[in-house]
């Protein structure tokens, strides 16, 4: 079925919101230090024998590779919730790389991943300290992905790293928070899940910057002038409720008391590179589009372009702000 045309710009809008959320990073370990592991599959102990053999080799696990099962009555301890967990299928394959510092996601069966996304599990990945490794995510059957969440987490714990239980704790209550604003404003108007987790990962950012800048403190005042300016710029002012601006609140009054290494923030840097070398392409392809559409086209979707531009723009400076 062909999408309508304004349909199609739309999406464009949504997909740029997107591309910012890649910079984000959830709560990181304190001074968490480089972690070097060997290969390693986790895999949740619901798979049956079939689903266990399928699950590794769409996750393409070699020979040899150490196994690591992931039970549910240590999914609250490694995830730090108590969410009642009656079953644990998604599984990992961890493997060293040379990524430039980074860690690289890929979800091998996004059908069957319902709601952590790959974003999600490379902060797990950076939570546990981890730097040059690549992670491929899979199930068996579809489930939310918090197994091979809690499977990263047991990995690293394995490699010998000892997690911080406030870092997991936040990242934990990070993804709850922005479940739940969803939740709330699912099919408002002006509302999308891209856009706040856009402005989640700037507000997280903005912090770190300010702290970076005032010796490494940050107080609750400053906090929240700071979330109010990044929800304007995405356009969610007037959107959210103030119970949901209270969240984000309480959300990021945590996460600023998570000191990051150098090492972390150094991460945080090559990321804004790829989100900017990223983010021209993406001009360069909507400029494209536009360029193709007729004048009647055009005169139809000024005033939805516009804002598309103006959100760009404003994402933009405010990455430049951070990273300059």
């Amino acid at each position: 079925m062909k999408i309508p045309f304004k349909r199609r710009l739309m999406k464009l809008g949504v997909a740029t919101a997107a591309l910012f959320t890649f910079i984000g990073f959830s709560a990181q370990s304190a001074k968490a230090d480089k972690v070097k592991i060997q290969p390693m599959f986790t895999y949740g102990e619901s798979l049956n024998t079939s689903q266990f053999n399928q699950t590794k080799q769409l996750l393409g696990v070699a020979n040899g590779t150490t196994e690591i099962p992931v039970a549910i009555n240590e999914l609250n301890g490694l995830l730090q919730d108590n969410y009642p967990y009656y079953q644990v299928y998604s599984s990992t394959y961890i493997t060293p790389a040379d990524n430039n510092g980074g860690v690289t996601v890929e979800i091998k069966t996004p059908d069957t991943i319902t709601s952590i996304t790959r974003l999600q599990y490379e902060n797990a990945a950076i939570t546990a300290g981890a730097v040059d490794v690549d992670i491929k995510v899979a199930s068996a059957v579809p489930v939310d992905g918090s197994g091979a969440l809690a499977g990263v987490y047991k990995a690293f714990q394995k490699s010998g790293k000892t997690l911080n239980s406030e870092a997991v704790g936040v990242a934990q209550d990070e993804l709850n928070t922005a479940v739940q604003i969803t939740a709330d404003n699912k099919d408002k108007q002006g509302y999308s899940d891209e856009s706040l987790n856009a402005a989640i990962a700037d507000i997280k950012e903005q912090i770190q910057n300010y702290k970076d800048k005032n010796g490494g403190s940050i107080d609750n005042n400053q906090i929240q002038v700071i979330i109010n300016n990044v929800i304007n710029n995405y356009n969610l002012n007037g959107v959210l409720s103030d119970e949901n601006l209270n969240q984000l609140n309480q959300l990021m009054q945590r996460f600023s008391k998570i000191e990051l290494s150098d090492e972390q923030k150094q991460a945080l840097s090559n990321l804004g590179d790829k989100i900017r070398e990223t983010g021209q392409g993406i001009a360069d392809k909507a400029k494209e589009t536009w360029n193709n559409l007729s004048d009647d086209q055009k005169a139809e979707v000024t005033g939805l372009w516009d804002k598309i531009v103006q959100f760009v723009k404003d994402t933009w400076n405010s990455l430049l702000n951070i990273f300059n």
